[in-house]
């Protein structure tokens, strides 16, 4: 038996495994139930959000839900965990089919299934929404390299309803395709609010919106170490630095506008396609981890594609030690942090919640580094239009 085939059994070994789990346990360690319910009320037209966590998704990704309502809550459980590994795994094949990161020879394909695993298997077994997401993102960017333009627009805008950060990725393309994808992105995400009046009624359904834009903007957790985010101002915390809100909103915006200005200036010395796209990814994943409003423990497994991606390719091209250490030591980190999180009961400390942010840090540098080294670039296939 070959490696791929034994990666391939261990998928899915572990994916029905979790579904065996959800069988025997269907509350167990499941975040499935907030979301089924979310789908029950809209039905029912009673309030998604009456305080500012539990269901914080938007009215429209609730009106979804609502088909997992009609079924039995363990199928519908097991459903949505198949869902979500698919457009992940849809998303991964794609991307080396593309051959984006071109020095990863095919024959190691397997070991990026591998790698990813691990930081992602938690979230499949709670039944998170972030492996969804980076998928969508994902198909989102190779579809608008590819000219797919409204499947990179209903993509982008499916995960900017269920996690408004995600718009950030979005605005990147913008940047890079303004003519041929912004308009369709505009129009895409208003009829995807539209569509939400005609599946319920039209003052219940304006009602919601008002409730989620108020829970959302009082949805402030930096007081409480227990559900802070971990970003970057836990790693400032760790280090005594507390910042009032408006300061790290004024860090959220300098770290978005770097990220786009790097954009700009790829298309102004036409960078290639494959440089730019591979930027978007790294940068505007660690731009939502590090700087996005609610990152928790489970979001980091949005970071796997990238850093694996990257990880592996490091080692099949010549890089300096220091780089290799550094993308190494990101990996390790992140995968220490999920394992503390999963297994251990530990207090929650800034040292504790750190982990993850530093070891986003330490990726963010390696792109950068990465990126702005010209001998690790070929000129490939350069922008146009």
């Amino acid at each position: 038996m070959n490696r791929t085939s034994l990666i391939i059994g261990l998928w899915t070994a572990i994916l029905i495994g979790i579904c065996i789990r959800i069988g025997i346990s269907p509350h167990a360690h499941d975040v499935f139930g907030t979301y089924v319910d979310a789908g029950r009320k809209w039905e029912a037209a009673q309030p998604l959000y009456t305080y500012t966590r539990g269901f914080v998704y938007s009215p429209p990704i609730a009106a979804f839900f609502a088909l997992f309502s009609w079924l039995p809550t363990s199928v519908g459980s097991v459903l949505w965990r198949l869902l979500n590994a698919c457009v992940l795994i849809v998303a991964l094949r794609w991307w080396m089919r593309a051959r984006m990161y071109e020095r990863i020879p095919q024959t190691l394909n397997w070991l990026v299934y591998l790698l990813i695993l691990p930081l992602t298997v938690g979230n499949l077994n709670n039944g998170q929404v972030n492996p969804m997401i980076i998928g969508l993102l994902m198909i989102s960017i190779l579809a608008a390299r590819d000219e797919r333009w409204t499947v990179a627009a209903v993509c982008m805008a499916v995960a900017t309803y269920l996690k408004v950060y995600p718009l950030s990725v979005g605005l990147l393309l913008v940047l890079i395709y303004p003519r041929q994808f912004g308009c369709r992105l505009l129009i895409i995400l208003a009829a995807m609010g539209a569509l939400s009046f005609v599946l319920q009624r039209p003052d219940y359904v304006f009602e919601q919106y008002q409730r989620w834009f108020r829970t959302r903007a009082a949805d402030d957790r930096r007081m409480n170490i227990d559900i802070a985010p971990r970003d970057f101002a836990m790693i400032l915390r760790l280090l005594h630095i507390n910042l009032q809100a408006q300061i790290v909103l004024i860090l959220q915006a300098i770290a978005g506008a770097a990220v786009a200005a790097v954009c700009v200036i790829g298309r102004i010395q036409n960078w290639s396609i494959r440089r730019l796209t591979i930027w978007v990814l790294s940068a505007g994943t660690c731009w939502m981890l590090l700087f996005g409003p609610t990152t928790e423990d489970a979001t980091y497994a949005m970071i796997a594609p990238a850093l694996v991606f990257a990880l592996i390719e490091c080692f099949q091209q010549q890089t300096p030690v220091a780089m290799r250490v550094l993308i190494s030591t990101s990996f390790a980190l992140l995968l220490l942090g999920l394992i503390l999180n999963a297994f251990f009961g530990l207090k929650k400390t800034p040292a504790l919640m750190s982990i993850q942010p530093i070891g986003a840090v330490m990726f963010a540098g390696y792109a950068v580094v990465w990126l702005f080294s010209p001998q690790f670039w070929d000129k490939g296939r350069e922008l146009c239009g």
